[in-house]
């Protein structure tokens, strides 16, 4: 079937890998510049929040770009992108405390939270982030 449907659901199923190799990225990038910053004896909580930023920043450029290829301005698209990670931020610090609180070993915690903060940040960036029929 070559329609349009067809092909719209086929640009919207890779989105998912395209999300994830996004992610995959930013988070080399922060870990690349945080080593880097720590080579340079830049204090490592200095480092890690500068490797982190750059990992929003270019997450963020990707995931407008790439994985949505979105339309939607940045003054638009960059501070529901910031607010959605801000979400996940805390998502991701709840689930964990919870599941350590309840017995979880520390790395089966963040496995399981990473996991599910993931899927949330996934679909947040779909229907709310880079959802553009939300302006009118």
């Amino acid at each position: 079937m070559a329609g349009s449907p067809g092909h719209s659901s086929k640009a919207k199923e890779s989105r998912l890998p395209r999300f994830l190799m996004s992610g995959g990225a930013a988070t080399a990038l922060h870990w690349l510049v945080m080593a880097l910053l720590i080579g340079q004896d830049i204090q490592p909580s200095l480092a890690t929040a500068v490797g982190a930023s750059a990992g929003l920043i270019f997450n963020y450029l990707m995931q407008h770009a790439w994985t949505f290829r979105s339309g939607l301005l940045h003054k638009v698209a960059f501070p529901r992108y910031l607010t959605s990670s801000a979400f996940g931020w805390l998502l991701n610090l709840a689930l964990f405390s919870v599941l350590v609180s309840l017995g979880a070993a520390t790395a089966i915690a963040q496995v399981c939270a990473t996991a599910l903060v993931t899927l949330v940040n996934f679909l947040l960036s779909e229907r709310f982030v880079f959802h553009e029929s939300r302006l009118r």
